[in-house]
């Protein structure tokens, strides 16, 4: 079967939707029983809207067409108008539509209204997990049946990590937009003593507000926004981390906590439904935007007491189940029946 499969978010400066793309990839042609035509453009940045409505509307279809696939994913939850099919997109959330972000009216509009009714166009709908499935269902007015959960995978390197942790030091991991709260992460940095915070992850204009906090606060000495880093750097941070905080308000699946409990790491979450799901009983959890409560929960896991070495412990487990060979065999399934069931049309 021959799948065409949209990477382009893995170039340039990749974040949630990069990762799950180039894993998707490397799962799929390690199966041997899937031929992957990347869609791609090694030269085309498409990390700002013009470029991305360039991309999501003419490029990605015209090498879609080339491709003479099977089946065509695409997997940034955006789609073409009159996609081709059969065709499948994989909807990690609806951040836009849920206003958990702030943007001009036209993005708006693009990700939140016009998305939404080409969504309904594909022949498949993915979600990442069940909490997102019915948050997408109720949104796009599709029913739930319409929605398949594949999830997403944990890359093993993360498992592999030789922890070294800091004292004190707390990890921010995502891009600093205003549905990840990195607010609440810095006010409760300010209410222990003795610890740190690095957030890694790209900036938008919510950095602004998080910049002046923490000069109201006066953190300017306990807080470090590095922006984006490499992979390498990434994993160095969380070998080094003692605890990954996640504030997130709102989430499709949360990918940087899971990747801690797979290197061992403590984390501390939102509790939102999503979270419980990914994360279980093997994170410590806080009301959202709850810097109380956030700052409780921090001390206990600086302890090091034997409840958070067993949360750890079941953390590791609660990764492994979380692997792309497996997210990969959910979506051969997928492709597999539309295309004995839809004649391609390109």
């Amino acid at each position: 079967m021959r799948v065409a499969l949209e990477t382009q978010f893995a170039r340039g400066t990749p974040t949630g939707l990069g990762v799950y793309a180039s894993g998707l990839a490397a799962a799929l042609r390690a199966r041997g029983d899937v031929e992957v035509v990347e869609l791609r453009d090694d030269s085309f940045d498409l990390w700002r809207f013009d470029r991305r409505l360039y991309w999501d509307q003419l490029r990605v279809r015209r090498l879609a067409r080339a491709a003479h696939a099977d089946v065509i994913h695409f997997t940034g939850g955006t789609l073409p108008w009159h996609p081709p099919h059969p065709c499948v997109v994989t909807m990690h959330d609806l951040t836009w539509l849920r206003a958990a972000n702030r943007g001009r009216a036209y993005v708006r509009w693009y990700f939140g209204s016009v998305q939404r009714r080409l969504a309904r166009s594909a022949d498949a709908i993915v979600a990442d997990t069940e909490a997102a499935k019915a948050d997408i269902a109720q949104g796009l007015h599709v029913d739930e049946r319409r929605i398949d959960v594949a999830g997403a995978g944990v890359d093993p390197n993360f498992f592999a990590l030789e922890r070294r942790p800091e004292p004190g030091l707390v990890l921010a991991v995502g891009t600093i937009e205003e549905r990840k709260d990195l607010l609440t992460a810095v006010r409760t940095i300010a209410l222990v003593p003795g610890t740190r915070l690095i957030s890694a992850g790209p900036y938008t204009p919510y950095v602004v507000d998080v910049r002046r906090a923490i000069d109201r606060l006066g953190l300017g000495e306990r807080v470090q926004l590095l922006g984006y880093v490499t992979d390498q750097r990434l994993l160095e941070l969380y070998a080094r981390a003692a605890v990954l905080i996640f504030p997130s308000r709102y989430e499709g699946f949360g990918l940087p906590p899971l990747q801690a409990l797979a290197a061992g790491l403590p984390v501390i979450a939102s509790d939102i439904p999503v979270l419980r799901e990914v994360l279980a009983d093997a994170a410590f959890f806080a009301p959202p935007g709850d810097e109380i409560a956030f700052a409780q929960a921090l001390r206990f896991t600086l302890t090091d007491s034997d409840r958070v070495q067993q949360a750890a412990a079941r953390g590791r487990l609660r990764a492994r189940a979380h692997s792309w060979q497996a997210v990969a065999a959910r979506m051969v399934a997928i492709y597999s029946a539309l295309v004995k069931n839809i004649a391609p049309d390109l």
